[in-house]
């Protein structure tokens, strides 16, 4: 058994030696599985597909049908085995390292209860793309359909957030079933992949001849239609004030490099979903930061700017969500070309003059050899008037918000705490994840993404609470970068009882919770429909003194001169290979910077692009709260 001198819990990885008298046990595992006359165990064998897939860890919480399966993991020691505190932080802890590395990640769930705990996590990783694949217990084939303890019919409750899902009917068919699930879950579109295991077909035993498995550790691509390349080339080439509108898809293709050559080839400025906001460094001379097409919900001024000016425009793995377009209608004067590994999309909300199924690494690099073998381009390297009008608008739009990113304000405007953020940590080195809610937009625009996944945006289902599991699945991922989870009070409450898995197993995330006391964002909207007429808003807690409860380090900030020596503290301590929680009290009220409806409708749910930075610059005259409230 194991040593559990260090910690406690299941493999808490911990860095807990095998005793010697399993050794011989668990080499026989990495040889060939749990093996009795020659035979090898169901759960055992789905525990050696994972290793083999160079999956490094795996979450989840232990029950009564993953037994088997954990006692595969047991003698595997290269595979960390996590244990959370609730089903949906191992999925997003699956979801943040897959965002991060474009590896698959893998959580586990017991059935019934634990499966349906982790469904958010799952319709999480459904609307932002990311490959997963979530492994859920099921009770006993014997009784299945007798209404027995903890039996829920799992394939129906996740059907619509899966790419492909299959149970286990039987062990010798536990191999080309998770063959199959990690060829469609690394293929096309990535989203999460579901596999069922019966808690019979985890104890059973399987020959090894039928035990055998060939990892696959490979994605299938397409690289698109030559015909429409072609036709995208020449557009590209021949357009006057083209712009490139980089989502997702950029990242999960791993695209960066050839969205860059290209839009240095052309001139053209590009800017990015929440998304994919790290798809193109922003300190770059063509770098626009968010924008959208025709308009998008965190437009930066410069990109609008761009974007209604523009002849053509270049969309790659960009689905065009109404949320984000605030329902515009299509432009009839620029062309739009689409790129996208799903044909779904196509047509889906607006019509491509032309449009490209296909991967985006693949079809950037068949635009880019076709312009520079066929085409002439009307401009080759950056223009310097565009490059002017950018950096132009970029000081514009910055110092309309310097009021509310150097506020002196107590409580703290969330502005000034984004842009300390920005100017302190080494963005080089450092992946950075929002939570759901105000924090998104106050973290967005102020922080300045230059390297590819350094900036983790999502939304696409907005759980509250995901950038906990998230932030410890990208530490794991990418364990030589500064990783730091920015969460509101509100998202912290639903899922930070976690940062006592990453104290129990050392992984030096950095937790910013923004602490205005309130669901935000909830509290705005009933400000503007209903006055002050609050209710099921306010919310109270110390959670600097909860993470050193919980035995990790803690600090809570209450003025704006204290937010630079205590991030540069609790930067320290992760380095040093422990968890730190940074509590920082900020003012309530203070909206997202988001642009108006364009249909007449700004004001409503959210607030104003012009009116968010008004009321985030404004002077403080009640030294407190708004309403009277004091933090």
């Amino acid at each position: 058994m194991r040593s559990t001198h260090a910690c406690a819990g299941w493999a808490s990885g911990c860095g807990e030696e095998l005793r010697e008298a399993d050794r011989a046990q668990a080499e026989s595992l990495r040889v060939g599985g749990a093996q009795t006359m020659g035979k090898v165990m169901g759960g055992h064998l789905i525990a050696r597909i994972v290793r083999d897939e160079g999956v490094p860890f795996v979450a989840g919480v232990i029950g009564g049908s993953l037994h088997e399966i954990m006692d595969g993991f047991y003698f595997l020691p290269e595979v960390k085995a996590i244990l959370t505190r609730h089903e949906r932080v191992a999925t997003d802890m699956a979801d943040g390292y897959a965002r991060t590395t474009g590896n698959v990640g893998v959580a586990l769930a017991v059935q019934g209860p634990g499966a349906a705990n982790a469904f958010a996590g799952v319709a999480n990783s459904f609307k932002d793309s990311t490959p997963i694949i979530q492994i859920v217990g099921q009770v006993r084939q014997q009784v299945q359909g007798h209404d027995t303890l903890q039996e829920l019919q799992l394939l129906d409750i996740f059907r619509s957030v899966v790419k492909w899902q299959s149970t286990i009917p039987l062990p010798e068919r536990i191999p080309e079933i998770f063959r199959r699930a990690f060829t469609i879950v690394r293929s096309g579109r990535p989203r999460p992949v579901l596999i069922e295991v019966p808690t019979n077909v985890a104890a059973a035993y399987l020959d090894e001849e039928q035990a055998v498995y060939e990892p696959v550790r490979r994605r299938f691509r397409s690289a698109g239609d030559p015909v429409d390349i072609d036709r995208a080339a020449e557009l590209l080439a021949k357009a006057e004030r083209p712009v490139l509108y980089a989502g997702a898809g950029v990242l999960y293709a791993e695209a960066w490099d050839e969205l860059r050559e290209l839009a240095e080839m052309l001139s053209a400025p590009v800017m990015t979903t929440l998304n994919a906001k790290s798809a193109f460094p922003e300190d770059h001379p063509l770098a626009l930061g968010l924008g959208g097409f025709p308009i998008g919900l965190f437009a930066t001024k410069q990109a609008v700017h761009f974007s209604r000016t523009a002849d053509v425009c270049l969309a790659i793995g960009v689905s065009f969500k109404p949320s984000a377009t605030r329902g515009a209608p299509q432009p009839r004067d620029i062309k739009l070309i689409q790129v996208d590994s799903d044909f779904t999309e196509v047509n889906k909300i607006y019509r491509p003059d032309v449009a490209i199924v296909g991967d985006a690494k693949l079809v950037l690099r068949g635009i880019i050899e076709t312009i520079r073998g066929r085409h002439r381009v009307r401009r080759n390297g950056l223009d310097r008037d565009v490059v002017d009008t950018i950096a132009r608008l970029k000081r514009e739009w910055l110092e309309e918000w310097m009021p509310a990113l150097t506020s002196e304000k107590v409580p703290i405007n969330p502005y000034r705490l984004s842009w300390e953020i920005n100017n302190t940590v080494d963005r080089r080195n450092t992946i950075i994840l929002h939570d759901s809610g105000s924090v998104r937009g106050y973290l967005c625009h102020h922080y300045e993404a230059l390297i590819p996944r350094g900036f983790l945006g999502f939304g696409g289902q907005s759980a509250m609470g995901w950038s906990m599991g998230a932030a410890m699945g990208a530490k794991l991922g990418n364990p030589d970068k500064t990783v730091i989870n920015y969460i509101g009070d509100g998202s912290f409450g639903m899922t930070g009882m976690d940062f006592e898995t990453a104290v129990r197993n050392r992984i030096p995330i950095l937790t910013v919770v923004v602490n205005n006391e309130a669901l935000n964002m909830s509290m705005e909207t009933r400000r503007q429909q209903f006055g002050e007429r609050y209710i099921w808003v306010e919310l109270s807690g110390n959670y600097a003194e909860m993470a050193r409860a919980l035995g990790g380090w803690g600090r809570r900030v209450e003025t704006p001169d204290e937010i630079v020596p205590a991030l540069r503290e609790a930067l320290e301590v992760t380095q040093g290979g422990h968890p730190a929680l940074l509590e920082v009290k900020v003012e309530r009220l203070i909206p997202e910077p988001i642009l108006p409806d364009p249909r007449g409708e700004a004001g409503g749910r959210f607030a104003a692009h012009h009116g968010a930075r008004e009321r985030a610059t404004q002077a403080d005259t009640t030294g407190g709260r708004p309403g009277g409230l004091q933090g």
